[in-house]
């Protein structure tokens, strides 16, 4: 990456952590009353944004599986890149949804007295796998380069690389066999608990009967798929940043592309059957994503910006690494738009005819919209993200590790 646009980039994360830790501090002292979150509508911007990080970690965890488990070379110098990509945004993730749910510092309590049958404690134990499934599998692919620093007088702050060299000193051919039998491995572990991840967040929403719109057999597939568009979106774009791979980015926009058809056509299928039964509740819902006050998030932010520019551009120029990578950092930073007409309206609209007219409060009102509190703690956290991604490429051999490692996958 070029060291202007990194410091640039630097920046902006340093400025979004100061102006967000505004809205954090506010809200870690006087707790979810400062939220414009009520009875009827519970999540906001914070689950959308939580589905948003969810959905980037799909790229990066198919491109692990496909390089240490498919042994599929060509992405292999992009694995390690991956993989880390995969521990930051389950961090985040995590982080945001700890925060949503109003006691963070209680959260020891779901291993503590656990509830079987609930979807979120589920969520959570695969969730946190997936996290220690990952860091483990990002240190050992990076192990070698992490040894040769600690023992190279050239490179600074050389205490930190050994202690995690772990007391090694060398790095053999055996250490090196032995290192990519674990990440192997651990991809393996990882495909199972990647399915039951991806699969309790979406059951968490579809499993919910009185929300149709989410309570569909299309919402599981369109999940995963969205997912993989958004995930996948932003794989091309880092490698863009960091590799400048041109074969891998061709191959993986053009992926993307076919997704992103298949992702409208089952989006116009969940809108089209919905709509068929004809219950009201379900209508009003619908008619909210494409009428309502935010229409323009769904047709201008969502399908106009976010899916058929980036779709015009990677037909058009599918042969142009640069545009390619546009059209991805278009997928990537729309897709909140995706998320939040999926979240909110469901909750948006009474359920129960006359529910309107009977109680009278702000908190028992179905308009919302997220206040600066929740905006600034999104910033925070989409900033604290971004400075740990930044600073782990310059202070960990994330980019280093990729080299060379087609003979060894």
């Amino acid at each position: 990456m070029n060291e202007k646009f990194f410091k640039t980039l630097l920046g902006v994360a340093i400025l979004g952590l100061i102006i967000g830790t505004v809205g954090l501090i506010n809200f870690l002292v006087y707790g979810k009353s400062t939220l414009a979150l009520g009875s009827y509508i519970p999540w906001g911007l914070w689950v959308a944004l939580y589905t948003f990080f969810l959905g980037l970690t799909a790229g990066a965890f198919l491109i692990t599986i496909l390089t240490y488990v498919f042994r599929i070379k060509i992405f292999s110098g992009i694995g390690p890149l991956s993989a880390f990509t995969v521990v930051v945004t389950i961090i985040c993730e995590m982080l945001i949804i700890t925060l949503d749910l109003g006691h963070p510092l209680r959260l020891y309590r779901i291993f503590i007295t656990p509830g079987f049958k609930s979807m979120i404690f589920w969520m959570v134990v695969f969730t946190t796998g997936m996290l220690v499934i990952y860091i483990l599998e990002t240190y050992y692919l990076l192990r070698e380069e992490i040894i040769e620093w600690s023992q190279d007088p050239g490179i600074k702050n050389r205490r930190i690389y050994q202690s995690l060299a772990l007391g090694r000193t060398a790095y053999t051919e055996e250490d090196r066999r032995q290192d990519h039998r674990r990440v192997r491995l651990l991809s393996l572990i990882s495909i199972p608990v990647g399915l039951f991840f991806y699969g309790s967040n979406g059951a968490v929403f579809a499993v919910l009967l009185n929300r149709p719109i989410w309570n569909s057999t299309l919402t599981p597939l369109l999940f995963i798929i969205s997912a993989l568009v958004s995930g996948g979106a932003l794989i091309v774009l880092l490698t863009f940043m960091f590799k400048r791979d041109d074969t891998v980015i061709h191959l993986l926009a053009h992926t993307i592309r076919f997704l992103l058809v298949v992702m409208l056509i089952l989006e116009f299928l969940h809108f089209f059957i919905s709509y068929q039964w004809d219950v009201v509740y379900i209508v009003a819902a619908l008619d909210l994503i494409l009428y309502g006050h935010y229409w323009w998030n769904f047709w201008f932010v969502h399908l106009i910006l976010g899916s058929l520019v980036p779709l015009y551009l990677m037909v058009r120029y599918h042969d142009n690494a640069r545009v390619l990578a546009w059209a991805c950092f278009l997928i990537v930073f729309t897709f909140i738009a995706f998320r939040l007409s999926f979240v909110i309206p469901d909750q948006a609209v009474y359920k129960l005819e006359g529910l309107d007219t009977s109680y009278f409060h702000e908190r028992l009102r179905t308009t919302y919209v997220p206040n600066l509190t929740e905006w600034l703690v999104s910033l925070w956290v989409i900033s604290l993200g971004l400075l740990a991604f930044l600073l782990g490429t310059r202070w960990l051999p994330v980019i280093q590790a990729g080299r060379g490692e087609e003979e060894h996958v």
